[in-house]
């Protein structure tokens, strides 16, 4: 467990191929992710990073100015609902794109970011849509 917002930046630098698993899995009290986002904002890129960063610190950064942030956040598998809402509308197009490739976005999601005003945008959300098509196919012709 990463138990202070110092202890997590160390992490985050260190070269040690064991700190960096422990940045990008160990769990760290509410308290911490909130001062790494409030005093140190410019470690939201890899706060979002972390696999057990809280949904509702995800939430906070996903309005992060910065669109490195922002697309961290929009890869992220356990994203909620609203957060997908969220960045589907993004005004960067990348954010909307990480969101299409995010492999637990929902149908829906997918279906608003398919009629995108980007190309790249709708054409990854439009693939993304036949693979589940296709998988869906397999799953029920092997059920």
């Amino acid at each position: 467990m990463i138990s202070t917002a110092q202890e997590f930046l160390a992490l985050m630098r260190s070269k040690d191929p064991d700190d960096y698993r422990r940045f990008r899995h160990d769990e760290a009290p509410i308290e911490v992710w909130r001062e790494l986002i409030t005093k140190y904002s410019l470690a939201n890129e890899w706060v979002a990073r972390n696999k057990t960063a809280p949904v509702e610190i995800l939430r906070e950064i996903s309005s992060d100015s910065r669109v490195v942030v922002r697309t961290e956040v929009a890869m992220t598998r356990r994203i909620t609902e609203d957060i997908q809402q969220k960045l589907a509308a993004d005004l960067d197009p990348s954010v909307r794109n990480a969101l299409a490739n995010n492999a637990k976005v929902s149908d829906g999601i997918l279906r608003i970011l398919a009629e995108d005003s980007e190309d790249f945008v709708r054409d990854t959300a439009r693939r993304r849509i036949e693979q589940r098509k296709t998988q869906n196919k397999r799953m029920e012709s092997n059920g």
